[in-house]
C-alpha cells in the first residue's frame, strides 16, 4: 500500500503548528532535544522526518498534549510501516484541525448536526449524542476550531451545508434561537457560506468534509474526511474525492441560503 500523501504533509505541518505555538525558537528547542538548529529546520520542512521518540519529545518541549502527541507518533510508525494512516479510533480530528487552519477552499456537509465550527457551547454540551467525561475539554477544542478558521486572513472560502434535519432540535429548545441567530451571524463573514438542504438527496446518509488547497502553498493534499457511525477515514483517490465533490455541489446547488426565521425552516 503507497505512502498517505496526507499523513506526509500532516507530520511537517503539525511540527510546524507546534513550534509556532510554543513560542520557543529552533535554537531552543534544538537544546532541549540535543540536535542542531538545521535538524529543526529540516522537521519543519519535511526535509526529514524524526524517529518516534524524537517525534514525541519535540511535541512534549512544546506543550502539545498527550492526545495530540499520541495522534502525532501513530501517523510517524503508520509512515515508517508504510501504511495509510486511516479509520482511526481518534476520527482523524487532528488533521481535520491542520486542513481547516491551511486549506484555501472546503465543504462540510451534515445531514443530522450542525458542523463544530458553528455550533455554540450550549448545542454542543446537550444536543450533541458524545456524552463521554471529556465532553468539557472537547468543546474546548471546538472553540478554538472556530476561532482559528474565522480570524483567518485571507479567509478561506467555507461552504457549510446543513440539512434542515438538524434544525428541528432547535424547535422548542431553550437556547434554539440563540443557536439560529449564531449561524445566520456567521453566514455574514467573510469567505463563509452556509446553505439549507431540503429533501432527500443522494449522498446524505452521513457527514463528509472536502479539504482543496485553493491557492494556499501551506495546505494539505486534496482529501476527503469521512464520518459514519462506528469510524472515520480521509480519502485521497483524485477518482474519489471528484465523485464527493461533485457530489455535494450538486447538492449545493438545490440549497438555499440561510435567512429569515428557523420558523420558515422547519415544519
Amino acid at each position: 500500500m503507497p505512502l498517505s500523501h496526507l499523513a506526509d504533509w500532516y507530520v511537517p505541518a503539525e511540527l510546524q503548528a507546534l513550534y509556532s505555538e510554543s513560542g520557543l525558537t529552533y535554537g531552543q528547542i534544538g537544546a532541549k532535544l540535543g540536535v542542531s538548529v538545521r535538524t529543526i529546520g529540516n522537521y519543519l520542512t519535511g526535509e526529514t522526518r524524526p524517529k518516534l521518540a524524537m517525534a514525541a519529545k519535540f511535541a512534549e518541549v512544546c506543550g502539545a498534549t498527550e492526545k495530540r502527541t499520541e495522534f502525532l507518533i501513530h501517523v510517524i510508525s503508520q509512515m515508517d510501516h508504510g501504511r495509510i494512516v486511516s479509520d482511526l479510533d481518534e476520527r482523524n480530528i487532528f488533521i481535520v484541525e491542520r486542513a481547516e487552519a491551511t486549506s484555501g477552499e472546503f465543504w462540510k456537509f451534515d445531514p443530522w448536526y450542525i458542523p463544530g465550527p458553528l455550533q455554540l457551547e450550549q448545542y454542543h454540551m446537550e444536543l450533541q449524542p458524545d456524552k463521554t467525561p471529556r465532553l468539557a475539554a472537547n468543546w474546548q477544542r471546538k472553540k478554538r476550531r472556530h476561532l482559528r478558521i474565522f480570524s483567518r486572513r485571507p479567509a478561506p472560502a467555507m461552504k457549510y451545508l446543513i440539512s434542515t434535519n438538524a434544525l428541528h432540535p432547535l424547535i422548542g429548545w431553550e437556547w434554539g434561537a440563540k443557536a439560529w441567530n449564531h449561524l445566520l451571524e456567521l453566514d455574514q463573514k467573510a469567505g463563509c457560506e452556509i446553505r439549507l438542504l431540503d429533501g432527500l438527496h443522494p449522498g446524505v446518509e452521513h457527514a463528509f468534509e472536502i479539504y482543496l488547497p485553493g491557492g494556499m502553498k501551506d495546505a494539505p493534499p486534496p482529501f476527503v474526511y469521512v464520518e459514519a457511525m462506528d469510524q472515520s477515514r480521509h480519502i485521497e483517490e483524485t477518482e474519489k474525492i471528484e465523485l464527493y465533490h461533485g457530489g455535494v455541489k450538486g447538492m449545493w446547488s438545490f440549497g438555499s441560503r440561510i435567512g429569515g426565521r428557523l420558523d420558515d425552516w422547519v415544519h
